[in-house]
């Protein structure tokens, strides 16, 4: 009784008689963008929604959700229909809406050490790096990097780590090469695959060359590099792989002329000149010469794949489970973007997640934009211009086994990568600015228009903000009692012994 007394006095909320249940749902798909949705995966778990989530690349999660085993996918690029060279058209049956999740910065991992010293401010030019994964570079005293870095390295093997799965990673690497480099990969790739004439296509699966290794996954090439015995290797992976192990990274050249560092901040001014297409896929042609000195050129988004119609193995209340988890990393998930080496998605394409939101059976409504705390836009205004030190042939760069980086701001970001000309381009797409064109009709058949996300803190159902004022209202209840035990049984005490 006194209890209850406590509990109604000090306005603890009770626990919820009947607390929303939630049925688990799976998907599979990017380790691109697996850092991030393994973290809003755990943190929404608490509240009793559970997603499961396998990181098998982006190629199987599509493949898996044509064939109705999973209820969900990820990917850094749209269906692939007309197909890749060699793989089957990807037409799923099922209806499906593509939604940007997070974006960030394909980096490139390397492993080199100058008298026992780690060398952690290497820099590279595009064409660089497409001879090194084509093999026409092969050792890391080659003029090209010595240009490059401005100093040479140690005439040792270069190891290049590519993905053995088919992996958005490696198809975003391939787009760019063939935007940016394609008299070096054009003619490699075309021998690879055995094409004739002027076939150029990029490719998800990345082929085998002189001494590259094949991994599967991005921890699988993360930790190949990383090894003891990765000594002179270098391979990519989304930048939130090198950052949680604080591994250097290449700083790539852009088209201003500066080095940049695929933090948070340069990724986010890269993708304002992105391309949104009617399906709210993308078009990167212009992120890559995006004119900013802070740019770092290779950024996307990575998207979700999410069923708009019943068909099995989806329902309406699994639909409950999917739109939550939505909710909550379009909106509080995206203030973590940063931290764990992603750039959080702009206002606009989250206001367009919450609109794809909508056409999934069962879904739970999306909160108000303006209860999400947009981090996008403070990062984009607060990522700091480029040193000098970072510009193309500048002497004052630290020597090896320095702090690395070169970069400009902000921590790491993120994000997926499509095939240019997949639907309509829009106009480049600021920060705020809204897709041109209505993002729910258009795109692919069968698919509807998906949206991207962005950023922001906003509880969903979630019990953490009652437990902690529970907490608080607990403990100054209890010192409130003890005081009044203090004050009052002495004097009743006393009352009694003189009764006596």
């Amino acid at each position: 009784m006194l209890l209850a007394l406590l509990v109604v006095s000090l306005g603890l909320d009770p626990a919820p008689a009947h607390a929303d249940s939630y049925v688990p749902i799976s998907g599979a798909g990017s380790t691109w963008s697996q850092v991030a949705v393994d973290a809003w995966r755990a943190d929404i778990r608490a509240s009793g929604v559970v997603v499961n989530f396998a990181g098998t690349g982006s190629t199987d999660g599509r493949s898996q959700f044509i064939q109705a085993t999973v209820d969900f996918a990820n990917s850094e690029i749209p269906f692939q229909n007309p197909p890749e060279p060699g793989q089957q058209a990807e037409v799923p049956e099922r209806k499906y809406a593509y939604l940007p999740i997070v974006a960030g910065g394909t980096s490139f991992m390397y492993n080199l050490t100058v008298g026992g010293k780690r060398v952690r401010d290497l820099r590279l030019s595009g064409p660089t790096l497409a001879k090194i994964f084509t093999g026409k570079i092969t050792r890391w005293n080659d003029p090209a990097i010595t240009k490059d870095y401005g100093r040479a390295l140690p005439n040792i093997p270069i190891v290049p780590v590519v993905r053995s799965d088919g992996a958005g990673a490696s198809a975003q690497f391939a787009l760019y090469m063939r935007s940016q480099a394609s008299s070096i990969y054009c003619p490699f790739i075309r021998s690879k695959l055995h094409l004739s004439g002027s076939a150029c296509p990029s490719v998800s699966f990345y082929p085998q060359f002189g001494a590259s290794k094949a991994q599967v996954g991005s921890n699988g090439v993360a930790n190949y590099v990383s090894a003891q015995y990765g000594a002179g290797a270098i391979g990519y992976v989304e930048y939130a792989y090198a950052k949680r192990i604080d591994f250097p990274v290449v700083s790539l050249l852009n088209k201003a002329g500066y080095f940049a560092q695929p933090t948070a901040g340069n990724v986010a001014v890269a993708l304002t000149k992105a391309k949104i297409n009617a399906n709210l896929t993308q078009n990167l042609e212009s992120v890559y010469t995006n004119p900013d000195p802070r740019t770092y050129p290779m950024s996307s988004y990575s998207y979700m794949i999410v069923p708009t119609t019943t068909q099995a193995p989806f329902n309406v209340n699994k639909g409950k489970t999917l739109s939550t988890f939505i909710n909550y990393f379009l909106c509080a998930g995206q203030q973590k973007a940063d931290k764990l080496g992603y750039s959080p998605l702009p206002k606009n394409l989250v206001e367009a997640g919450f609109k794809q939101v909508k056409r999934i059976p069962g879904f739970v409504a999306p909160p108000s934009i303006s209860q999400c705390n947009n981090p996008a836009l403070r990062i984009l205004t607060t990522a700091p211009m480029p040193d000098k030190c970072s510009k193309v042939g500048a002497t004052c760069a630290s020597a090896p086994g320095g702090t690395g980086g070169n970069g400009t701001g902000g921590t790491s970001g993120t994000g997926g990568t499509a095939q240019p000309g997949t639907g309509t381009p829009t106009q480049a797409v600021a920060p705020d600015a809204q897709p041109t064109g209505d993002p729910l009709s258009g795109g692919q058949p069968q698919a509807g228009a998906g949206g991207p996300a962005a950023a922001t803190a906003i509880p969903v159902s979630l019990a953490d903000a009652r437990a902690e004022r529970n907490r608080n209202r607990l403990l100054y209840g209890i010192s409130a009692g003890l005081l009044l035990l203090v004050v009052l049984v002495p004097p009743v005490l006393i009352g009694r012994a003189r009764a006596r």
